[in-house]
């Protein structure tokens, strides 16, 4: 019976078997062959001193850390919940370059967008300090649920990355760089990530961005309006503007839709008929590459004749073939002797880089919109609702998972229920944020908020409630609304590990008899094999009386601190019941290692287990 590891996928070893089925030939006994592998390159290496690169102070670093495992895990919450047995949406509580690492393997290449509004490193807002040996411990003492350094268990503000800390850039390029690694392997083939930045680290965005992503991948740089008016007291220019960099994972697969919301000038299309409003361009163009077969002769209903015009003495020809003027006919209009073809009413047009107006929204839009859920002063510089929808309604699919890893007051949240009910529309969020502490003269904290997170989770409830209530929109798209989420939190893995350092050593294996930490719950267990196997967090999840049956019987766990043999049959007829469904079904079954009486109980039910086709079993 193998062991269940407590760690996150290996990232490392998962690109090491991807490299064995690119190129087998150069692994020699469990090795990589380099020679080998420069050779099958060829002329693709690089073997100069001098190249272009972009590097920084703690850049190997940073490339590590991204391919670290993480030894945690994420615990429900369903104290702050909304309708979890029903809703497929998350919040998670932590610090997301851990959270990004469990997410994985249940998540690799499921996310089609992600928007990211991160620290812009202004030298008063905040940076990440990671902690490169234990960043788990460094989360914990953080946010007060360790005593360590933490200001009464309540956790302490963290500090921000002023110009005069000698890493300026650095610090900031150390946060970023692993954190988009990790989010890139996430991505579906044809996703997509939206980051918010302004000028202190858009030049610094863009390189990282082009040795992640690639640099063909990138697909534009696009010029927010932030705000208009104002700057009186600017010394040079009034910065009225930010950016949203906007990256394919792989542009040759990455698919955009049209701006639906586009105002279009009404004069364009004076025209109706029953397909439509339209307009007339003429048919006959000099400007065009002039082909003989393309001058010919068009006759209309009445039998009049129409040739292309000589237009300053310059021979035209038309911009349809024949075969063409014979199928689309009925779009020509005949008028003033000449020929017109209709052109319609778009659904949309190509989207725009200039976001300039004012249905983007801006920032005090932003704070408007927080103000009117949660009241005065809750929440600084949040993104108005507008800019994140237009984002989302540029991806053709209306059902698909967005992530926000740095969602601080929940805006992309807020933009989903807000557009899915607006165009039923069934796209599922996933918000990731730090427990960051609200500062106790803040506004926030006085009205009860400790921690933006708390901020963000509120504004989720009322917002969707808000959403619910509101008789402007589809009565059916409201009726079948998402406006749930399941919270978990960032904790130290349910598997205590065996301590060989500790002084009391008799003790520690004592311990190990029972590798479960006494404060977990089943369910807290549960989501961390979830994750370790790779699952769903909204896979369901059905309780029996002798076991838990997960993914409609994907896993079988049983938890119990002692089995007997009724826990065994009653898996094994599970199992049969199965087979009856899908011959080919298999299952893992995962048992606790402390729980079987002796050894030949454990043997023989492992034999049973065999017996009815169940070849994977693994222990906690």
């Amino acid at each position: 019976m193998e062991k269940l590891q407590g760690t996150s996928m290996d990232i490392v070893q998962d690109n090491i078997e991807k490299l064995k089925q690119i190129f087998p030939e150069i692994f020699t006994e469990g090795k990589i062959d380099f020679q080998v592998l420069k050779q099958l390159l060829g002329e693709h290496i690089e073997n100069d001193k001098e190249r272009y690169s972009f590097t920084w102070k703690g850049k190997t670093q940073a490339r590590q850390i991204a391919q670290d495992t993480s030894t945690g895990t994420l615990r429900p919450d369903r104290d702050n919940l909304k309708d979890w047995e029903n809703t497929e949406n998350l919040y998670i509580e932590g610090d997301n370059l851990e959270v990004l690492k469990l997410l994985q393997k249940s998540y690799h290449g499921k996310i089609k967008m992600i928007y990211i509004d991160p620290p812009y490193n202004t030298g008063k807002d905040f940076v990440y300090k990671d902690n490169f040996r234990d960043n788990i411990d460094n989360y914990l003492t953080i946010t007060g649920q360790k005593s360590e350094n933490s200001t009464g268990g309540g956790g302490y503000k963290l500090t921000t990355n002023s110009e005069t800390s000698g890493r300026y850039h650095s610090d900031w390029l150390n946060m970023m760089y692993p954190r988009l690694k990790l989010a890139r392997n996430l991505l579906t083939d044809d996703g997509v990530i939206f980051i918010s930045i302004d000028d202190n680290e858009v030049t610094n965005l863009k390189k990282i961005c082009d040795e992640i992503f690639g640099e063909n991948n990138i697909l534009g740089l696009l010029p927010w309006k932030k705000k208009q008016g104002g700057g009186n007291d600017s010394k040079f220019f009034v910065q009225e503007h930010e950016y949203i960099l906007c990256i394919a994972n792989n542009i040759e697969k990455f698919e955009i839709g049209l701006d639906k919301f586009h105002k279009l000038d009404d004069n364009l299309y004076p025209f109706k008929d029953e397909k439509g409003d339209y307009g007339l361009v003429t048919l006959d163009k000099s400007s065009i590459r002039f082909s003989e077969s393309l001058v010919f002769e068009i006759k209309d209903r009445l039998g009049n004749s129409y040739f292309p015009r000589i237009v300053k003495g310059k021979q035209s020809c038309w911009r349809w073939g024949k075969e063409k003027v014979e199928k689309d006919f009925d779009e020509l209009v005949f008028k003033d002797g000449k020929v017109y073809t209709k052109y319609r009413r778009p659904e949309g047009v190509p989207p725009r880089s200039l976001l300039i107006d004012t249905r983007f929204g801006r920032t005090e839009v932003g704070k408007e919109e927080v103000k009117d859920i949660l009241g005065d002063g809750e929440f600084s510089y949040p993104k108005p609702i507008g800019l994140i929808k237009h984002f989302i309604h540029l991806i053709p699919k209306k059902n698909f998972i967005i992530l926000d890893f740095f969602s601080g007051s929940a805006t992309t949240a807020h933009a989903v229920m807000q557009l899915n009910a607006e165009d039923e529309g069934n796209r599922k969020y996933i918000m990731v944020q730090l427990p960051e502490v609200c500062d106790e003269k803040s506004e926030a904290y006085k009205a009860g908020y400790k921690n933006i997170c708390e901020i963000g989770k509120e504004r989720i409830r009322r917002a969707g409630e808000k959403i619910k209530a509101d008789e402007t929109l589809p009565a059916e798209n409201r009726e079948k609304l998402d406006i749930g989420f399941k919270v978990f939190k960032l904790d130290s893995s349910n598997i205590k590990e065996w301590d060989s350092e500790t002084e009391d050593l008799r003790q520690s294996l004592f311990d190990s008899i029972d590798n479960i930490k006494s404060d977990r719950t089943s369910l807290d267990i549960l989501y961390e094999i979830l994750l370790k196997y790779g699952l769903d967090l909204n896979v369901p999840i059905v309780e029996n009386k002798h076991f838990y049956s997960i993914g409609g019987g994907t896993l079988l766990i049983n938890l119990d601190k002692e089995i007997d043999m009724e826990v065994i049959d009653s898996i094994c007829e599970e199992y049969k019941t199965l087979l009856e469904i899908d011959e080919d079904f298999k299952t893992t079954v995962v048992l606790r290692d402390s729980s079987f009486a002796n050894d030949v109980d454990k043997t023989n039910a492992m034999k049973k287990l065999e017996q009815v086709g169940i070849k994977e079993v693994r222990s906690i």
